[in-house]
């Protein structure tokens, strides 16, 4: 095999890392994966709803114009339009890449994708596989970079813990530290360029729904070596979740999705159980505020509603 020109380093081994890998070795390069621990088990295997593309598998009249609008409009008109357009023109190919990858997507009686509607849209364009799309699509981009690691491009190092880049005297980075979180060893390897991929920062709330691992450690650290941080606000806050003791369990939106309505007793601090609560005594808010949308209103608004509600 012809010798690859580069060595990229990921740190992250979820969806974002396995994905990044699979592109650069494609490109020729070689790729050490970071993981902080196994890389079937990063929080990506948590993720239950599905990816949004505008396949229009029903018929409906979607687009991948219509699915930038939604997201740009989803957004409050803060994202940076150009890469929204990119992603949303991009993403029915890559749903096709991850079918012949693998992903075992929920399929129609006719052997066809199966798409259903999610909030912040009237079309049914998120493909899913069950409840465990991002466990399947996890496994599927595994067993890709696995091929790549037989070849000889592609080194994993599990259960290592990123501590920060190898900085030349000119600022420009040459590599990281890492320790071995079985044997505590601290060491740096050499790259031509360390790429974060270690998801979001959940664990500075209180209660979330991440990972305990998602601490946003990786990130902290390049900021305090010199990296400019930004739109550190834009954090997802998932609207229904089952409280917990440690941690909130999602509460996935595919069950509105399917049918699932968001309600609260009409009489404040009616204490009877839900079931024994007849119908005519229920706000269903969301469907009152917003008839076109109902339960499937985008994530924010649905998320301040129940905060303003409750």
């Amino acid at each position: 095999m012809p010798k690859r020109k580069k060595k990229i380093i990921v740190i992250g081994g979820g969806l974002a890392g396995l994905s990044l890998a699979m592109k650069i070795c494609e490109r020729n390069a070689e790729v050490i994966v970071v993981s902080y621990q196994s890389l079937k088990r990063s929080h990506s295997v948590c993720a239950q709803g599905g990816i949004n593309a505008a396949v229009d598998a029903r018929n409906e009249g979607d687009s991948p114009e219509n699915h930038f609008y939604d997201t740009i409009k989803g957004g409050d008109f803060l994202a940076h339009q150009p890469l929204v357009r990119d992603m949303c023109y991009q993403a029915p190919a890559i749903i096709h890449l991850l079918d012949r990858i693998g992903v075992a997507f929920n399929r129609t009686g006719e052997g066809h994708l199966e798409f259903r509607r999610f909030g912040g849209t009237l079309y049914s364009r998120t493909a899913f596989a069950g409840a465990t799309t991002g466990q399947q699509l996890v496994y599927a981009l595994d067993e890709q970079v696995r091929r790549f690691q037989h070849d000889g491009a592609v080194k994993t190092l599990e259960w290592h813990e990123y501590l920060g880049a190898v900085l030349d005297s000119q600022g420009i980075c040459r590599g990281a530290v890492l320790q071995d979180l079985r044997t505590n060893t601290v060491f740096t390897i050499a790259g031509d360029a360390v790429v974060l991929a270690t998801g979001g920062p959940g664990q500075v709330y209180v209660r979330s729904t991440n990972s305990t691992v998602n601490t946003g450690a990786a990130a902290t650290m390049a900021y305090l070596q010199g990296a400019k941080y930004g739109n550190g606000e834009f954090i997802q806050i998932h609207p229904t979740a089952i409280p917990g003791p440690d941690k909130l369990r999602l509460m996935s939106e595919s069950a509105r999705g399917e049918g699932g309505r968001l309600w609260v007793p009409k009489k404040a601090g009616d204490s009877r159980p839900p079931k024994s609560i007849p119908e005519n005594e229920r706000n269903y808010f969301l469907e009152e505020k917003f008839p076109v949308f109902g339960n499937l209103v985008p994530r924010d608004v649905a998320s301040r509603e129940i905060h303003d509600i409750v």
